[in-house]
């Protein structure tokens, strides 16, 4: 909803604080909430051509755990969101892949192992 808003009235949106709301969003304890969050972030990210989601090490390790318990639709975004992400070193790579990522590869949706592997492809 809040990514079609931002589509029509960009001002209304930022004025209002909605995308910090959705930020917030990004800890919430429900996983689906967690990656309909990302969504809409990714969604508005890409139409303004602004990095919103801003991934940092804070916002990765709530996204992580809310990987393995949505449902594929919110593991994809959610992979993608991390595949934009730009590790500081690859011990932070490797932290990031091995506490979620990697599990994702066994997954028997081809679009959640696609998105694992692009995120592995991306921290080489």
């Amino acid at each position: 909803c809040v990514a079609k808003l931002y589509d029509i009235n960009p001002e209304l949106v930022e004025d209002q604080g909605f995308l910090e709301i959705l930020r917030d969003m990004l800890g919430d304890a429900n996983p689906m909430v967690v990656a309909n969050a990302v969504a809409s972030l990714c969604e508005i990210s890409t139409s303004a051509r602004q990095n919103f989601l801003k991934l940092d090490e804070d916002v990765i390790s709530r996204l992580l755990p809310a990987l393995n318990q949505c449902s594929e639709w919110g593991q994809v975004f959610i992979l993608d969101a991390l595949a934009l992400h730009d590790p500081p070193n690859s011990k932070v790579a490797e932290a990031i892949l091995e506490k979620g990522v990697v599990a994702t590869l066994h997954h028997h949706n081809s679009a959640v192992v696609l998105s694992a592997i692009k995120v592995i492809m991306t921290f080489m």
